[in-house]
């Protein structure tokens, strides 16, 4: 479990998350993006009990709307090992340093589902991109700074 994720208020405009009929898909999509079960890689095990329980909700109404949430393209499920994963997790959750990387990459490592698994790696490998290409520009940029007169003390 994790102390903190980010759901961006951008969901709000989202037209998948928009397009959701019912206010149940639209607060289990929330609960996907906010409960205890969630980790750094937006993947994880989640039997139907366990989330009709802590929705409060009977099991045929939690399947009717994370079938809803499916069908939006929000989150995949796999029936078979009951693990989904966020679509756009790493959007609001980027990669931010290299032990936050390393950790959630050995969570992807361990989930069952294939499909499950290999949508989760192509995002975190892109989220892993985005952040080291980062990195770089952020040295340029610091390297533009130090190299100034000013910061040389030659005003």
């Amino acid at each position: 479990m994790r102390d903190y994720s980010k759901v961006s208020p951008l969901i709000w405009r989202d037209k998948r998350f928009n397009s959701l009929a019912s206010s149940d898909a639209k607060l289990a999509m929330l609960y996907f993006a906010t409960s205890e079960h969630q980790n750094s890689a937006g993947c994880y095990r989640l039997p139907d009990g366990y989330a009709a329980a802590d929705l409060g909700w009977d099991v045929d109404r939690y399947q009717a709307a994370r079938g809803a949430v499916v069908s939006s393209g929000l989150i995949l499920f796999d029936e078979a090992t009951s693990e989904l994963f966020l679509v756009d997790w790493f959007e609001s959750n980027p990669i931010t340093n290299g032990k936050h990387a390393k950790g959630t990459q050995s969570l992807i490592v361990r989930i069952d589902s294939d499909t499950i698994r290999e949508a989760a790696e192509d995002a975190f490998l892109a989220s892993r991109e985005r952040f080291e290409a980062g990195k770089e520009e952020q040295s340029s940029n610091l390297t533009r700074l130090t190299d100034t007169r000013f910061m040389n003390g030659r005003r």
